[in-house]
């Protein structure tokens, strides 16, 4: 089974615009329905800050009905190559004559062992029975859009590969080898959970992508591409949370200069996003921090749950 958790929300967008405040907010209103877990892949590593609590890398209860997790990046990384390479020498012990070894020691620099690295740490999360509800705070980077894409892409390559790894077998049966291949196994395996993958992340009422943006020209170009890329696969945007919007009270000069500019950029995102529900979130000072503070600005602000009817 791919998920077990009734909703998953990943939150996206540049470094800097909120991300993570925006997604401990989200789970934190979803801790009032069900038992919510919020876990950040991002390297900055201040979800525990924003919750007013200790966060660990496995899941940990910070309040009722919400746990939170810090996974380490590298070591899931790490970890993945580690064991994808033990199982490799296993399965092909007679090539070690010709330094299979060697061989494997770069597969940690191969593209796309990162994405497939995360997929799998999310899918795990996905898998824990407890939980009703996931919230991904994603990393700021193109790497975040690429893990959400990879179960698609990997779909034709898993394909081509099956049809190659039969073309091999036919001709082993040819030469009297009957034995049942494992690689084919694995394979049919991997396949299976991609396609159950692809169609959990394309599934609006099982997995929602919120983007996270401040009214300024780089986070909503980068917003911008994250839409366009996610509509090119099918993926579906839930929503838009827009943070630090200056007030029109403020009188300073420049405080005024860059509500002005703000108001361009507001006026780009509202054009571009408008098929969206779009939450604008004001400039507060000191930023919204502690479950209390987050969920008041949930229903205050926000006005509830995103993505969640």
């Amino acid at each position: 089974m791919i998920s077990v958790v009734k909703k998953v929300f990943h939150f996206m967008g540049k470094g800097g615009v909120g991300k993570t405040t925006s997604a401990a907010t989200q789970a934190s209103l979803l801790s009032e329905r069900g038992k919510t877990l919020i876990v950040s892949l991002d390297p900055a590593h201040n979800l525990g800050d924003v919750l007013g609590a200790k966060v660990g890398e496995e899941p940990e209860e910070v309040a009722p009905n919400l746990y939170a997790a810090e996974p380490n990046v590298d070591r899931i990384i790490s970890s993945f190559v580690k064991r994808v390479v033990e199982e490799l020498q296993d399965h092909y012990k007679y090539l070690k004559v010709y330094n299979l070894d060697n061989v494997l020691r770069v597969l940690e620099y191969t593209p796309g062992v990162e994405e497939q690295a995360l997929l799998e740490a999310l899918a795990k999360f996905m898998n824990l029975e407890v939980f009703d509800y996931l919230v991904i705070d994603h990393a700021p980077t193109g790497l975040s859009v690429r893990v959400l894409l990879l179960p698609e892409i990997m779909e034709g390559w898993l394909e081509r590969l099956i049809e190659l790894r039969k073309q091999i077998i036919k001709r082993r049966k040819i030469l009297g080898d009957d034995e049942e291949d494992q690689v084919l196994n694995i394979l049919l395996e991997e396949l299976e959970k991609n396609k159950k993958l692809k169609e959990l992340l394309k599934d609006p009422e099982r997995s929602s992508v919120i983007v996270v943006l401040n009214p300024e020209e780089m986070p909503f170009l980068e917003a911008k591409r994250i839409k366009d890329t996610l509509a090119d696969f099918g993926i579906p945007l839930c929503g838009v949370v827009v943070n630090k919007i200056v007030s029109e009270r403020h009188e300073d000069s420049i405080v005024r200069s860059i509500m002005e500019e703000q108001k361009r950029w507001l006026s780009r995102i509202n054009e571009e996003f408008k098929d969206y529900k779009i939450i604008r979130v004001p400039y507060l000072v000191p930023p919204p921090k502690g479950l209390e503070t987050l969920k008041k600005v949930g229903r205050e602000v926000w006005g509830g749950a995103l993505c969640c009817s």
